[in-house]
């Protein structure tokens, strides 16, 4: 199931790996500063001098197909969980492409673009994140 919808992109020419995308990401969903809860994952190295790579959500719906439960759902082009109804069984975990979902107090979380206004687009002081 391939959906067209928004999601980030990360310009790997801009990104400097400072990880502020992370810590913003970290703080806006759970309060904390811990990259180990971000929902975006940046592998920068410092010893090369560039981005190895990025680990984000591009909402292409197949943990919503996978869900037994039917706690995702799609609003506004963007795949969310409903966690009233999600039972923490993590198949949505298991089948993510991208290793997207992160897992925190045993249930999955993922990128929802924080509802239309990603934070992590707007804290990303280079310009290297869109949503695009």
């Amino acid at each position: 199931m391939g959906l067209q919808s928004k999601h980030l992109v990360v310009d790997s020419r801009l990104c400097t790996g400072c990880g502020l995308c992370e810590l913003i990401c970290s703080f806006t969903k759970f309060k904390v500063f811990n990259p180990r809860k971000s929902l975006i994952r940046i592998n920068y190295s410092y010893e090369l001098g560039f981005l190895e790579g990025t680990i984000i959500c591009t909402q292409c719906g197949k943990c919503l197909a996978a869900c037994p439960t039917g706690a995702i759902h799609i609003v506004n082009d963007v795949v969310r969980i409903d966690h009233s109804t999600c039972t923490g069984c993590l198949t949505c975990v298991a089948v993510c492409p991208n290793n997207a979902l992160v897992v925190v107090d045993g249930m999955p979380y993922k990128c929802d673009l924080c509802g239309g206004n990603p934070q992590c687009v707007r804290f990303c002081v280079r310009g290297a994140l869109n949503a695009s």
